[in-house]
């Protein structure tokens, strides 16, 4: 065993102490220190002894395996003394008072190693017991600046810091008090650093605002110190450090715990640009998740279904509205919008009457009885055309962070091009099989709906409507008036067609309804009741002549006698007096 051999290996576990000591009990400091010692070269037995008045007691024991050494589990001051005359390769070290180390080597043991290990454990107890001089402060510092700065977690950080001030001054009360838009979840009371005119004047917010310690005194002692936790761009928080329960802070003291507080602070600041960072690569990987997904070939259904639950999946907002303008300039809700945007025509109005930009609210109450307070709507536009809207909301106040609203603004920004396209693809695609002045499906499209349909369904009507005296309405008020009058028709018809029927323009004033899966009784009810509504809800006012047809999967029935069925009984309508329906 060589001096320089142990001076290495004390001084290594003396600085792997320094890292550990907030974490570990008194008694895991000594074991620490008793394996340390136990590692040296040619020892086999280390013992640590307590004195207890009038003897040494055994705390702690390490020895060979199988070894035939027997220390004494008590030890007077005599038998100290005796022991360390008659046994040249058993070594009683006095550390302090308190404290008696006992090694036994197979070899003799020199006089400066046995020195240089008191010293050291010496410097260790110190640690352990909070008794630091201010190399071993300075000592601490380095090692915590090298635990802190490779911590991912903000939460981590603090728990160290708190652990650390607890360990050093075990008597003390330590208070935490974050700002408001600081996010640390550790397992501490947490106290929040008020603003308001009151306590403007508290040590707590003035150290917040300066970035300073603040001292508190009580006659001459000092009795709390305010520590913010400073970083380069700012002050995330304070701990405040209460001087009672018999300590009173000297002023190395209070060195010590600033340069602790502004180590702490740069390294939560440091986690926090590392998670900011870790945010944005996760954002412009979903962004270009989503991007790459929206590019294959979706419709728009698909596609507003994809991001609602994308959206659905990274905020948890509980309602999201996809609202749009149409050529017409008409307001439609897309199916994949969530139930409140379906039943609330006057809330959805109403924002679209708005100011059509970015907003965001956490207390939103500018709509009378709306059970929603966070908010956040997002135009959809192509250039500086704005063509819809996205609404996310929550019945929590300030559920929505600012962070949030800005990222989706991006992903909504970056999914408007798909939502334009694949309007324009599917205007485009209605606009062939639409007709252009009625916006009614055309004849070959209905057509072609209704072979499809019976293919998979077990029946469907077909109901012809004619506008009863149209060339007369032509003759009266002029081509225009009669092409509006075609116009209020078949809105009305669309307003009584549900999501499955097929309202198309047979030609001239002529329109239809193909119902899948009605029996014939229904849709002349259906038919009745367009009837009516179209002579009282006209200007000028209309009356239609009607007839209906259907079929059964049953029967031998083909498409061309479905209609010749519907347009005979048209035609008995006409005939009958018009205004009527007359089913074939």
């Amino acid at each position: 065993m060589d001096l320089q051999h142990v001076r290495d290996h004390l001084q290594h576990a003396y600085n792997e102490l320094l890292c550990s000591i907030w974490d570990c009990k008194r008694m895991d400091h000594l074991s620490f220190i008793v394996n340390q010692i136990y590692a040296l070269n040619d020892v086999y037995v280390v013992a640590v002894y307590q004195w207890h008045g009038t003897y040494y007691k055994r705390l702690l024991l390490h020895q060979l395996k199988n070894s035939t050494y027997a220390t004494p589990e008590k030890m007077t001051i005599e038998e100290q003394k005796l022991y360390e005359r008659t046994n040249e390769k058993g070594y009683p070290i006095q550390i302090t008072e308190d404290y008696l180390l006992l090694i036994t080597t197979r070899k003799p043991m020199q006089a400066s190693i046995r020195s240089f290990i008191r010293s050291e454990v010496i410097n260790m107890l110190d640690v352990m017991q909070g008794q630091m001089n201010e190399r071993t402060q300075y000592q601490f510092l380095y090692h915590l600046t090298v635990t802190l700065f490779v911590q991912k977690q903000k939460s981590t950080i603090v728990e160290i810091i708190l652990h650390a001030f607890k360990h050093f001054y075990p008597t003390n009360k330590i208070q935490l008090l974050l700002s408001q838009d600081t996010e640390i979840d550790v397992d501490y009371p947490i106290e929040p650093i008020e603003y308001n005119d009151k306590q403007s004047v508290s040590l707590s917010t003035k150290a917040f605002i300066s970035g300073e310690v603040q001292v508190e005194k009580q006659l001459e002692t000092v009795s709390s110190i305010f520590l913010p936790l400073t970083g380069n761009q700012g002050v995330c928080g304070v701990i405040q450090l209460f001087g009672k329960g018999g300590h009173n802070f000297s002023n190395q003291d209070i060195l010590f715990v600033t340069n602790v507080a502004k180590t702490a602070g740069k390294a939560i600041e440091n986690a926090s640009l590392m998670e900011h960072n870790k945010r944005l690569i996760s954002e412009l990987k979903l962004i270009n998740d989503v991007t790459h997904h929206l590019n294959s070939n979706l419709d728009l259904k698909d596609i507003a279904e994809y991001i609602r639950d994308t959206i659905l999946e990274i905020c948890e907002a509980q309602e999201i509205g996809f609202i749009f303008y149409t050529e017409t300039g008409e307001m439609t809700i897309l199916q994949a919008s969530t139930d409140y945007f379906h039943g609330s025509d006057s809330f959805t109005t109403f924002l679209m009457e708005q100011e059509m930009r970015a907003t965001f609210h956490g207390n939103y109450n500018a709509f009378p009885d709306l059970p929603y307070r966070s908010l956040i709507c997002i135009p959809l536009q192509q250039g500086v055309k704005v063509y819809g809207m996205v609404v996310l909301m929550h019945s929590s106040s300030y559920f929505f962070s600012f962070e949030m609203f800005k990222f989706m603004q991006s992903l909504i920004q970056h999914c408007s091009l798909a939502f334009f396209n694949t309007i324009l693809k599917e205007e485009l695609q209605k606009a062939v099989i639409t007709d252009d002045l009625t916006k009614l499906y055309s004849r070959n499209y209905l057509e072609g709906k209704i072979s499809q349909q019976r293919q998979i369904t077990r029946n469907g009507s077909l109901i012809l409507f004619d506008i009863d005296d149209f060339k007369k309405v032509n003759d009266t008020y002029g081509h225009h008036i009669g092409d509006n009058v075609l116009k209020q028709v078949a809105k009305i018809i669309r307003q009584f067609s549900n999501h499955h029927a097929i309202p198309a323009r047979w030609g001239g004033e002529e329109l239809a309804i193909y119902t899948p899966d009605k029996e014939i009784n229904e849709a002349v009810v259906l038919a009745e009741e367009i009837c009516n509504y179209v002579e009282n809800n006209t200007d000028p006012p209309v009356t239609l002549s009607c007839g209906v047809s259907t079929w059964k999967n049953n029967c031998n029935d083909s498409i061309s006698e479905l209609f010749v069925r519907a347009d005979r009984a048209l035609y008995k309508a006409k005939h009958r007096g018009k205004n009527s329906v007359v089913r074939g």
